[in-house]
């Protein structure tokens, strides 16, 4: 390109990636077809794993979810399998799949399937014996809680950070309901020291338990251009989108933060709530596509409410009563 640019000096030469990007982030009505079609076969995916019989290692789930995408057609897991149960389910992007699955754990399950070239990205919370404990349902109805706030939000026109922003609030609401900070904008000593002034949301206690942004694009790649990542940063007719906050809790959390007077005496406010809520994380992942009405959620074939999980998953354990 040096080159050839060196011996067309009257030539504007440019870089083509963003203009193919942009072309990339408003999708076809063709294109909302086959995400459509990729959610729907993810969605039976992870309906399949909730009413299989209870696991005993991560990888059975995932087996389950990924014989279910490719027998109704589709190509291939749209990115690797993440099956995290107990303390694994407060890792993000933990992708081993090994470990044991036990009841009274929550396993999170990021799956989803490629078709056609199309990607979604689903990810669900299940409690490895079918019924969430009364710590687990607390965190993940304010997981819930925070992603239907979200949803209220993204509109055509709307700011997509605004989105983002109503999520952050109810958790950091809720974090501080339960103890496990001191208030919604209290702050910390960060790893890596961060600049508090200058960079408030890397010194945030709440921080700590969301480790994580809570939407990208879709696409032909799981993580595609989206329209309002450019611009005024607003929703558009087209686009196509996760939403997908989490709360990740373990001591592992505290025992990362640089030992200062500050964050001793924070750790030592919260270690009670952290305790009590010992290795549940939660994350919820839907797919959407924004047309002149609003949001499609275009993976509503898998359930998310506690009671419409708890009650597929029972199924499972009626039917395993009656196996002779």
């Amino acid at each position: 390109m040096k080159s050839f640019a060196a011996a067309h000096s009257s030539l504007a030469v440019k870089d083509a990636e963003p203009i193919v990007d942009q072309l990339r982030a408003r999708k076809s009505p063709a294109e909302m077809a086959l995400l459509r079609k990729a959610a729907a076969i993810s969605a039976a995916g992870h309906r399949a794993m909730m009413q299989s019989p209870e696991p005993h290692h991560e990888y059975e789930w995932q087996a389950v979810a990924e014989y279910t995408f490719k027998r109704l057609g589709g190509d291939r897991p749209a990115y690797g399998s993440i099956v995290g149960a107990g303390l694994n389910s407060t890792q993000l992007h933990y992708m081993q799949d090994t470990s044991v699955a036990r009841p009274g754990d929550v396993v999170v399950i990021d799956a989803a399937t490629q078709y056609e070239g199309y990607a979604a990205d689903i990810t669900r919370t299940l409690p490895v014996s079918g019924v969430f404990t009364a710590a687990q349902r607390t965190i993940y109805q304010l997981v819930r809680d925070a992603q239907a706030a979200a949803e209220r939000v993204a509109k055509p026109g709307a700011s997509a950070q605004a989105a983002q922003d109503s999520s952050v609030a109810v958790r950091a609401r809720g974090l501080a309901m339960l103890g496990l900070i001191d208030s919604v904008n209290a702050q910390l000593d960060p790893p890596g020291g961060a600049d508090c002034a200058k960079v408030p949301r890397a010194c945030s206690q709440a921080g700590i338990w969301m480790i994580h942004g809570i939407s990208h694009g879709l696409g032909l790649a799981v993580h595609d251009p989206a329209q309002f990542y450019y611009g005024d940063g607003t929703y558009h007719v087209g686009d196509a989108f996760t939403l997908e906050p989490g709360i990740y809790i373990t001591t592992r959390t505290l025992d990362a933060l640089p030992d200062t007077p500050r964050n001793r005496a924070f750790i030592a406010r919260v270690r009670p709530a952290v305790e009590r809520y010992q290795n549940i994380g939660v994350r919820i992942e839907d797919d959407y596509l924004m047309t002149a009405t609003g949001p499609e959620r275009i993976s509503s074939g898998v359930p998310r409410e506690i009671a419409e999980v708890e009650a597929l998953m029972k199924k499972r354990l009626a039917a395993a009563t009656l196996d002779p």
